[in-house]
Order: structure tokens, then C-alpha cells, then sequence
């Protein structure tokens, strides 16, 4: 319980509200069935760890501030009409992970 509660703190701190909308909208959308969205939500993804890695955290640090980022996304983004936002963040959470850790190890020299 600890570890999320210091995960949504890294995200309230190092994550943007524009950067947490645009992943927002793009977790809500996202369909696995939907190349288009599926590729907004990895590119949204990608944006949030960019963030994550420039504010210097490590890859735990940085997939826990991500689960929660996701988690709290149904919190934040309630789509007009949906009455179950959280439905495709408990579907692609594991996707979420794999991406941000191929994101986050993408990129360190």
C-alpha cells in the first residue's frame, strides 16, 4: 500500500496534467481490437516515461509511478457514457507495463 501511495506521489510530481490527460484519454480509448488507439495509448505511454526518466527515477520508481498512473486514470477520466471506466485499464495493465519497460531501457546510453 505504501509503494502505490509514494507511486502516485512521483506521478503528481513529475507527470504533467496535460501528460496524465493525454494518457488518460488514450487508456479510455484504447481497444485491443484498434491498431489506431492501441497506438495513441503506447505513444501516451512513452510520453509518461520520458517524463519519468528526465525527473531521474529508476525503473521500479518508474513502473510503479506507471500502475498507479493507470489505476488512478479511471479517477480522473470518467468518459460521458461509461459507467465502467476502469474496465480497459484492468485489460491493459500488463500492457501498459511491458511498453513502459521497453520505453524506459529504449533509450538509456
Amino acid at each position: 500500500m505504501f509503494e502505490m501511495q509514494a507511486a502516485r506521489e512521483t506521478v503528481a510530481s513529475h507527470l504533467s496534467q496535460e501528460t496524465t490527460r493525454h494518457f488518460d484519454v488514450a487508456l479510455h480509448s484504447a481497444a485491443r481490437s484498434s491498431l489506431e488507439s492501441m497506438t495513441e495509448l503506447r505513444q501516451a505511454v512513452c510520453d509518461c516515461v520520458d517524463s519519468l526518466r528526465i525527473a531521474d527515477l529508476g525503473p521500479v520508481q518508474m513502473i510503479l509511478a506507471m500502475k498507479a498512473c493507470a489505476l488512478d486514470s479511471a479517477k480522473r477520466y470518467s468518459p460521458e457514457g461509461d459507467e465502467y471506466p476502469a474496465t480497459n485499464v484492468d485489460v491493459l495493465l500488463d500492457q501498459i507495463v511491458k511498453w513502459a519497460i521497453i520505453e524506459y531501457y529504449s533509450t538509456i546510453s
